[in-house]
């Protein structure tokens, strides 16, 4: 055996034992697989030339030359992949963004190859280029023709990388098909839409078609919603009821604030325009029905009625008295739920429908405010049904602390009532909740028909003061901000009353 026999061999044995290694290197790094994978292809190629040449291949063999060929684009093709995937990882320890499409680095290393392949060509194979050139041509107008779809959608794709107009996950509009972008491939873009219908578009039609994209140049979104509220209603009012109700509900941005803008005045309403911002374009559908959900409850609350169109016509016969029998029911209504509230009970029922009179009814939706700690107030909320959560929190920077659950026959909010203290609690709708709401005017027109209801009312809320210190079982922490719960004896209270209804002699 000649010389050449033995380098040949030891040859293939240390390129096979240099691929081992790489391989174990590579398992204990986590490489990527497709890496792992190439690697080995380029050992076992490699391996097989030498081992022709060992068994005594000539090197000017067909065989031996195409092994060759395929050895050395496997190592440059595996070679290409593992810088990638090193320059990859130095963008992640660097905590940057990957500034080059991956499209555009596969055609890159495809025309590295095909160039690699056209030189391997001339120098193995003896193949001119000039006359492979020349020959091909008529070929390459052949398959330019009849390929001229899918390149244009390649080079479609490849400019609209390099533009980058939208990236992964973000939510855009298509020729009018709204969805969120899930890849961008060489022939199409895919997007999913709000079915979870997955829709194609070949790169030559996005870039010849209106792109908008809703999350830039920022995540920020406006949204509006329309409404049409009665001519009665003045429309400065009517603005603040509809901004109020947008700017409390979640997920609307607090800046930029929202807007109120007077539409248009239609046959049977004036038209509103609420405009809000969101952050979180996938939950645009919800946060708009949020919003219009609480206009509707505000809506209500202030008696502004969203009216009917003027061509539907309800022929109905309304007697004289309705309204005022429909109000004297109403009344009734609040009569016995006042009636059936300890606070009220020192009340003769004289006094009683005097101040049912005198009471309204709310509705408040769910996760709306009725009081928030710290507010001045001047009224009772006696609940009709629905639930409602009360919570405190120790000042500024405090998280709040659910302290209580009331229900239907439940109240709150008696010590601003009869006091004028500030609330001591929030109390937020559970769900949607009805209301009678008794405000300091109704008392004062008690008060005027019999004062010395003073002091029995202020007995009863001392006694319910004592009751709740007892039920409440809190510690000094957890009961700091609560002043409804460490005010002074009943006749302190009695003279706070007094005080703030004028009910001293000389007044």
């Amino acid at each position: 055996m000649n010389a050449s026999f033995w380098i040949n061999l030891a040859s293939a044995v240390s390129l096979g034992l240099g691929v081992g290694f790489l391989l174990w290197f590579s398992r204990k790094r986590s490489f990527d697989q497709s890496v792992t994978l190439w690697l080995a292809l380029t050992g076992a190629s490699g391996i097989v030339y030498l081992l022709l040449r060992v068994f005594g291949v000539n090197f000017g063999s067909m065989t031996a030359r195409i092994v060759l060929s395929l050895t050395i684009l496997l190592g440059f093709y595996t070679l290409m992949r593992f810088l990638f995937m090193l320059f990859m990882a130095n963008l992640a320890r660097k905590r940057m963004t990957m500034p080059i499409p991956k499209l555009v680095m596969d055609v890159v290393a495809f025309l590295l190859m095909a160039g690699l392949a056209l030189m391997l060509l001339n120098l193995l194979f003896n193949v001119k280029l000039t006359a492979f050139l020349v020959t091909s041509t008529v070929v390459s107008a052949v398959i330019g023709l009849s390929l001229q779809d899918i390149l244009g959608n390649v080079f479609s794709g490849l400019a609209l990388q390099f533009e980058r107009p939208y990236e992964k996950d973000d939510w855009v509009t298509i020729d009018g098909t709204e969805g969120q972008v899930v890849e961008t491939s060489w022939r199409c873009l895919s997007i999913r839409d709000r079915n979870n219908d997955l829709l194609l578009f070949p790169n030559s039609v996005v870039s010849k078609t209106l792109v908008k994209n809703h999350m830039k140049p920022s995540k920020l979104n406006l949204a509006r919603v329309n409404v049409g509220v009665s001519y009665t209603c003045p429309p400065e009012q009517v603005k603040a009821v509809l901004l109020k109700a947008a700017s409390d509900t979640r997920g609307v941005s607090v800046r930029p604030a929202p807007s109120v803008f007077l539409d248009s005045f239609s046959e049977s309403s004036i038209n509103y325009e609420v405009r809000f911002w969101i952050t979180d374009f996938s939950s645009k559908p919800s946060v708009k029905d949020a919003v219009k959900t609480r206009i509707w409850y505000c809506l209500d609350r202030a008696g502004m009625n969203i009216p009917f169109p003027i061509r539907d016509v309800f022929l109905h016969t309304v007697e004289p008295d309705s309204k005022a029998r429909l109000r004297q029911s109403l009344q009734q209504e609040i009569f016995f739920d006042l009636r059936s509230t300890d606070i009220f009970s020192p009340l003769p029922d004289a006094e009683l429908e005097q101040l049912s009179g005198d009471c309204s009814i709310l509705r408040f939706t769910t996760g709306e405010v009725l009081v928030k700690q710290g507010d001045t107030g001047d009224s009772l909320f006696l609940i009709q049904s629905g639930c409602v959560e009360v919570s405190v929190s120790a000042g500024e920077g405090h998280r709040s602390m659910k302290v209580a659950e009331l229900g239907a026959g439940s109240f709150f909010g008696e010590m601003s009532l009869l006091t004028g203290d500030p609330r001591s609690a929030t109390v937020t709708a559970n769900r949607e909740t009805i209301v009678v709401v008794v405000k300091k005017k109704g008392m004062e027109r008690v008060f005027s028909m019999n004062p010395a209801l003073a002091e029995p009312l202020s007995l009863l809320l001392e006694a319910r003061l004592s009751g709740l210190k007892k039920a409440s079982k809190e510690s000094e922490d957890s009961v700091e901000g609560r002043e409804d719960l460490k005010r002074p004896g009943g006749n302190d209270i009695l003279t706070r009353i007094r005080t703030f209804f004028g009910l001293f002699s000389g007044h």
